[in-house]
């Protein structure tokens, strides 16, 4: 039976604010610092003056990209821990670390010698690593506040993307590379490989004859090693809010780069303007305004690119309500799921979200914006059918896309060149 979500009273909400500002004040210690923000969704809809920085990092600088160089200034965030350990690693199929690389040239080991990064035959994966952090997050009025902190300062701060079925990971492993299937079915993060679909287009043009859909897709990324899940679901909120956090903008394109938003042309032999898996230098962040380029976040050109939609089954929309899957269970149905309370029906750009618990924001429709306000993504909208989402965006749509972006208007079993999938391995869990 689907769980419902509980909305607590604003009274409620404004003393558990004032609580957390106290422990930003007085109770934790400089080397756990609490960094947070608060996204004033209804008063501001400038992407540049609606986020309000609070706690340790209330005077910082926002981390911000020279389009023209491809390289980010890290303001006042370079010396976050957190964000150092984001590195790029090899592993093995089920999310132990082989070695590490260089994170200025992913065709090397970090001793310098040849790594496996575009090495099909190399029986694991290039990913990078996400060290576990806790978040608090809640409503007041059309205020999102959001906290994160390398320890768990009280039970209001929860991992948030890191629970695997019931078990705390003590980092999580994205793809740096978007989802390829080999030869043996299995779902890849590997340099050199064209994307799933990007080569074939409609499903009777696949290679085998057969539909890629969100099962088909499910079947590769667990042929690949049973603790293997797809990237998306609370982990991606997550992330989407850190680089909201570093940037101090909800414009991700503007802040990060706009990726391979306009290469799209209606051409199989051209592979509808995907491109082939690439090492892209230039460390851990890389961004270009050119809309035809490679972009990478935290390694990983799935969340920087917007080449293809990524399947993100941990996200329904059943009939037109939001269900979503805290904890990576897999049902496509939504029985399993939690029920957020939260309706979508018509197409468009969102600026308000609300808040699920330990999941992360969702959108809601209660006030408009565009591709240049507010969230700046656009979210499509099917509520006559049991959707599953797609994220980030594909090549054809433009300032459209985003972190924030999302297609809730295709069936599970909807396969076309677009809808891609790639692939987040959990850390090994605690004996």
């Amino acid at each position: 039976m689907s769980k419902k979500v509980f909305i607590a009273e604003q009274e409620t909400l404004l003393e558990v604010q004032e609580q957390v500002e106290k422990l930003v004040r007085n109770l934790v210690p400089d080397d756990a610092p609490i960094y947070g923000m608060v996204i004033h969704e209804a008063s501001d809809l400038n992407p540049s003056t609606r986020v309000e920085y609070l706690g340790a990092n209330k005077d910082f600088t926002p981390m911000s990209m020279n389009m023209s160089t491809h390289a980010m200034n890290y303001g006042s965030w370079a010396d976050w821990d957190w964000l150092k350990a984001n590195v790029p690693v090899m592993c093995n199929w089920d999310g132990g670390i082989d070695y590490f690389l260089d994170p200025d040239d992913y065709t090397k080991k970090a001793d310098g010698t040849n790594s496996d990064a575009a090495n099909i035959d190399y029986a694991g994966d290039a990913m990078a690593i996400v060290k576990k952090i806790y978040k608090k997050e809640y409503k007041v009025g059309n205020d999102r506040y959001v906290y994160f902190c390398e320890r768990k300062v009280d039970d209001d701060f929860h991992a948030i993307g890191f629970n695997v079925l019931g078990k705390e990971r003590d980092y999580m492993l994205i793809p740096m590379f978007y989802g390829s299937i080999d030869s043996n079915g299995k779902m890849r993060s590997i340099a050199g490989q064209w994307s799933c679909l990007t080569a074939s287009g409609s499903a009777a043009d696949s290679a085998t004859g057969k539909a890629i859909g969100t099962a088909e897709q499910y079947t590769a990324i667990q042929a690949a090693s049973s603790k293997a899940l797809f990237f998306g679901g609370a982990l991606t909120n997550t992330l989407a809010d850190i680089c909201i956090l570093l940037s101090k903008s909800t414009d991700s394109q503007t802040a990060f780069g706009s990726g391979m938003c306009s290469t799209y042309v209606e051409d199989k032999t051209q592979h509808y303007g995907t491109k082939i898996n690439t090492v892209i230098g230039g460390g851990q962040f890389y961004g270009s305004n050119d809309n035809k380029s490679f972009n990478k976040i935290f390694h990983s050109c799935v969340m920087g690119s917007y080449m293809l939609w990524q399947r993100d089954p941990y996200m329904l929309l059943i009939n037109g309500r939001i269900k979503v899957s805290p904890d990576y269970t897999y049902d496509l149905t939504g029985a399993k799921y939690l029920d957020t309370g939260v309706n979508l029906a018509k197409n468009g750009y969102y600026a308000t979200t609300q808040v699920v618990k330990d999941f992360g924001a969702v959108p809601n429709d209660e006030i408009a914006c565009s591709s240049a306000t507010g969230y700046c993504d656009h979210t499509w909208v099917n509520a006559e059918i049991p959707a599953v989402s797609l994220r980030f965006g594909d090549c054809a749509d433009g300032a459209d896309v985003g972190l924030w972006a999302r297609t809730l208007s295709r069936v599970a079993a909807n396969a076309w060149w677009y809808c891609g999938a790639s692939k987040l391995l959990p850390a090994p869990a605690a004996a």
